[in-house]
C-alpha cells in the first residue's frame, strides 16, 4: 500500500479526542470513499495525511505514511511527495486559489517546484489535459484571475493543478459540493476517465453516499471521529449493517430517516458508540464500544447491527 494510516489519533490541545484511532490504506488504482457528515472528522484525515493539521489540533497517536515516508513528520522527503506523487483537490477552490495569481501561474506552481519546469513548458505539456477539462489553453483564458471564471471552471483548474505533476494518488475533499448536478456529473465522469487511463488511486471524501456509489470500490463510514463500518461499496450500499450507514443511504435516496438530531460536539460525545443519541435501535449496552465484527475488508462496529448482510 502506498498510503498507510495506522492507529491515528487526533486531539485538541485540551485533550478532547477528535478522531481515531483510525486505520486506512490506499494504493495506486484504488477507488476509496470516506463518507460522513460535517464534523465527522473527514477533513482532519486529509490534513493529517498532508501534515497540515489546524491550530489547536495535535496528533496523539499512530502514524501516517505515504510511499514509505512519514507524512506526520516534517522532512525533505515529505516535501518531495506532497503535490508530486500525492495531490489534493480541495473542497473550495475559490478559497484555495490565490486571487493575485493568474490561472497560468497557478498551473505552473507545482511543476516549477517539483520538476524545475518553466511556465511555458508546463502550459504546453498541460494543453491536452486542459482541453479535456474544457478549459481553453489559450493565453486569453490563462491570463485571467480566479474571480474572473465560473465555479465549475475553478474546480477544474484545481483538478488540473493537482494532476500537473502526474501524481499516483489523489485526495478529493468534497470536490463537487458547490457544483450544480450537471457540472457535478461531468466532474465525476472526468475523474473516472483519468483514473482508468492513468491508473490513479484516489480517496474521495464526501457526505453523500449517492456520489460515492458511482465512483468508489470501497467505502469507509466515519461518524464522530470513529469508523463505524467499512467494506466493498456494492455490498455496503445494498446491505448496510450500521444504522448510521442506513441513514446516509436513505438520505441519498431522498428518504430522510425518522430519527432527528445533530452530531454532538467532540466534548459532548457519549461513551461508546457516538451515534447512540440518534440511533433508533439504541440499547444500554451501546454505552460500551462493541467489538469490530467481520474482517478488515468488510466489517461493522455496532452492538446491534442490522441483519441485512448478504
Amino acid at each position: 500500500m502506498s498510503i498507510i494510516i495506522k492507529g491515528l489519533v487526533l486531539q485538541r490541545v485540551d485533550g478532547v479526542c477528535l478522531l481515531g484511532p483510525l486505520d486506512l490504506s490506499l494504493a495506486p488504482g484504488d477507488r476509496l470513499g470516506l463518507v460522513g457528515e460535517s464534523g465527522s472528522g473527514k477533513s482532519l484525515v486529509v490534513q493529517a495525511l498532508f501534515g497540515v493539521l489546524p491550530p489547536g489540533v495535535v496528533q496523539a497517536g499512530g502514524s501516517v505514511t505515504a510511499f514509505g515516508t512519514r507524512m506526520d513528520v516534517p522532512s525533505p522527503g515529505r516535501d518531495r511527495i506532497r503535490g508530486a506523487r500525492l495531490a489534493w483537490v480541495p473542497q473550495d477552490p475559490g478559497q484555495a486559489l490565490n486571487p493575485h495569481l493568474t490561472l497560468g501561474e497557478h498551473l505552473a506552481l507545482l511543476p516549477g517546484i517539483h520538476r524545475n519546469e518553466s511556465r511555458e513548458a508546463t502550459l504546453a505539456r498541460l494543453a491536452p489535459l486542459l482541453d479535456r477539462l474544457r478549459l481553453p489553453p489559450a493565453p486569453a483564458f490563462l491570463n485571467r484571475f480566479p474571480h474572473q471564471i465560473s465555479g465549475g471552471q475553478r474546480q477544474r483548474i484545481s483538478l488540473a493543478m493537482s494532476l500537473s505533476c502526474e501524481p499516483e494518488l489523489l485526495v478529493l475533499d468534497e470536490p463537487t459540493t458547490a457544483l450544480d448536478p450537471t457540472v457535478q456529473r461531468e466532474f465525476m465522469d472526468l475523474v473516472l476517465e483519468l483514473q482508468r487511463e492513468r491508473g490513479l488511486g484516489y480517496l474521495w471524501i464526501t457526505h453523500d453516499l449517492g456520489v460515492v456509489s458511482a465512483i468508489c470500490d470501497r467505502l469507509v463510514v466515519l461518524y464522530g471521529g470513529e469508523v463505524l463500518e467499512s467494506g466493498p461499496a456494492s455490498r455496503l450500499l445494498s446491505a448496510p449493517r450500521h444504522p448510521y450507514t442506513a441513514r446516509l443511504l436513505e438520505a441519498a435516496r431522498r428518504r430522510p430517516a425518522a430519527e432527528a438530531g445533530f452530531l454532538p460536539a467532540p466534548q459532548d460525545r457519549p461513551e461508546g458508540c457516538p451515534f447512540q443519541p440518534r440511533c433508533p435501535g439504541v440499547q444500554t449496552t451501546c454505552a460500551a464500544w462493541a467489538p469490530w465484527q467481520g474482517s478488515p475488508e468488510w466489517g461493522v462496529r455496532c452492538e446491534r447491527p442490522l441483519q441485512t448482510a448478504q
